[in-house]
């Protein structure tokens, strides 16, 4: 794909304003056109108003994945060393908002206003938009930045000013959870959702409040967002968990390192229980594996037990309840609908 028909389709992706979900690469394009291409996506094609340098004379290679719910927005990137720069002419566009930054892989230098900050791999920082500033990643790395408003950082910490850079340590705990959030949203929460997305844009926030330092006990709205991000990560954990035999509250409580009932807490404020939402998980699974042609010559006890049921008389009536069909009625319409012969 050439330089022109790189830009005709951003015009086209951007053609809404604030897209909720915008991805690009640099493979779309030959390499002699890639750092135009890119400069030209970063520069104003979605709004981040970020310009770019490679750090050494290979063309650039990198993906950005931007997910939007109004002030606050998701941005992923793989990328090779390069410098992001937010230059004199930049940052005349008034944007006087945050970004949280995180690097895997490799760390990112920050320079600002006299400041000359290294964070290291892992580590993260919240960076000010409305200073010239420049980010130099000192290696091939995967990025995670957020978006926030000042407005919403300055209600969720006490005292907040507008210094170009707040470190956060590695293992700081709020921000272990803040990644793990800002990844499930990245997978599940649509900005079609006036109301998800909302709730999404307020957990991220109060979760880099708090790996910042803002009080945890000090703050209802911040303890909201902890428990989001800590049902996530269970849900995720059942996810991974389902065909494994004595997966129960208590064992996924203690591989959180959680009172059993803070876990059971959790879902029923979900508006479901912890075994309910096993359940239903399990069922899912037999019912996408029971739909899929790639499985129809396994027999339906070996589905249901790698979807975590030991029980077949039990799976069968669990399976009937939910879905009121027999599991072998999913089986036979999907050797109808591809004329399988039995």
């Amino acid at each position: 794909m050439n330089l022109e028909t790189g830009r005709s389709v951003l015009e086209s992706a951007v053609a809404r304003p604030n897209p909720p979900v915008f991805r690009f690469s640099t493979e779309n394009h030959a390499p002699q056109d890639r750092l135009a291409a890119w400069r030209e996506v970063l520069g104003g094609g979605v709004h981040i108003h970020l310009d770019v340098e490679p750090l050494d004379a290979a063309p650039p290679c990198a993906t950005v994945e931007l997910h939007r719910w109004g002030g606050t927005s998701l941005y992923f990137s793989e990328t090779t060393p390069v410098r992001a720069l937010r230059t004199p002419l930049l940052v005349q566009d008034g944007d006087g908002d945050f970004r949280l930054v995180r690097a895997e892989g490799a760390g990112y230098r920050f320079t600002a206003q006299g400041v000359d900050h290294i964070v290291p791999a892992g580590g993260a920082a919240l960076l000010s938009n409305g200073v010239v500033s420049a980010v130099e990643y000192l290696g091939s790395c995967r990025v995670t930045a957020i978006r926030m408003s000042r407005a919403a950082l300055a209600a969720a910490i006490h005292g907040f000013d507008d210094r170009p850079i707040r470190r956060i340590a590695p293992d700081a705990a709020a921000l272990l959870l803040l990644t793990g959030y800002a990844e499930a949203m990245r997978r599940t929460c649509s900005a079609a959702d006036p109301v998800l997305a909302a709730q999404a844009a307020r957990h991220l926030t109060d979760l880099a409040a708090l790996a910042l330092g803002a009080s945890e006990d000090g703050s209802q709205s911040a303890l909201n967002g902890v428990r989001a991000a800590r049902l996530i990560e269970i849900k995720a954990d059942v996810e991974k968990h389902l065909a494994t035999d004595g997966l129960c509250v208590a064992a996924v409580a203690a591989r959180h390192r959680l009172p059993v009932r803070y876990v059971q807490r959790l879902f029923e404020a979900d508006g479901i229980t912890f075994t309910e939402f096993v359940l239903e998980r399990r069922l899912a699974r037999a019912h996408r594996m029971l739909s899929d042609l790639c499985f129809v010559a396994q027999p339906i006890g070996i589905i249901a037990f790698e979807a975590g049921f030991t029980n077949q008389a039990y799976f069968n009536r669990a399976f009937r309840a939910r879905y009121g069909a027999a599991p072998s009625d999913i089986r036979a319409q999907v050797r109808r609908d591809h004329k399988v012969l039995v």
